[in-house]
């Protein structure tokens, strides 16, 4: 990330980023933003995020220790936080996984030997904006055989869960993301069932929901969501500054 958007995070959250300069015994931050310039929104969104919710609440501080980008996709990692933290790291980094890493753009992670999340204009595939809804590859579907019994009412479960079609274009690629999180969430993570009571796509892409797991991971995938999706341009997607 260039030096200027290093800095402009690291003034907007001084708390977070404390650690930007320490030494490489103390912490990986002294490395910087180990990614490209696109992810900035997303960076920038997140630590709104978690810096609202520790001003909000009496968790102990978060610390960010390292920011890069691994197999093509966001790594955060904080010290510090809760359940809601790490929810919104984690879904921070399948959201990146549709997001151009040089310029913000939706796009898909592609390759073999180096995985990347790029547009087509810079070398990757872009997200198809105009299909209202897309559908998983086969492979996610289908509950493997060898997994135990138990596991496959869960397998059940994600297949039957869908977010409603969105039909705002420039928010279908966070809409996306947040679905198959989910999925994967019910699937491996014993996420308990979760029912979409109702969206809307006013001025972000918001979602009623009941169910999930009440601690915060379910809300805090729901809020990041929220708030990218305002900051994403209706008809492209990408990031508006």
């Amino acid at each position: 990330m260039n030096a200027n958007l290093d800095e402009l995070l690291c003034q907007r959250y001084p708390s977070l980023f404390r650690d930007r300069h320490a030494p490489m015994t103390a912490t990986c931050m002294c490395w910087g933003f180990a990614c490209g310039d696109g992810w900035y929104a997303l960076i920038d969104t997140l630590c709104a995020e978690i810096q609202h919710h520790v001003d909000t609440t009496s968790i102990p501080e978060v610390v960010a220790t390292q920011v890069k980008e691994k197999f093509g996709c966001l790594r955060f990692y904080v010290r510090g936080g809760d359940t809601y933290v790490s929810a919104m790291t984690w879904f921070a980094d399948y959201l990146s996984g549709f997001i151009c890493e040089e310029c913000g753009a939706p796009a898909l992670r592609t390759g073999d030997s180096w995985i990347k999340t790029r547009c087509a204009r810079h070398g990757g595939k872009d997200f198809p904006l105009d299909a209202l809804t897309r559908a998983e590859p086969d492979e996610e579907l289908i509950c493997p055989e060898w997994l135990p019994p138990d596991k496959h009412a869960a397998w059940t479960r994600a297949g039957l869960f869908h977010l409603p079609p969105v039909r705002t274009q420039g928010w279908r690629h966070v809409a996306t993301a947040l679905e198959h999180t989910i999925k994967n969430d019910i699937r491996h993570n014993r996420l308990p069932p979760l029912v979409i009571t109702g969206h809307g796509e006013s001025e972000a892409l918001r979602y009623r929901w009941a169910g999930g797991d009440g601690k915060g991971w379910t809300a805090a995938m729901f809020r990041l969501a929220d708030a990218y999706s305002a900051r994403c341009d209706r008809e492209t997607g990408t990031p508006i500054y």
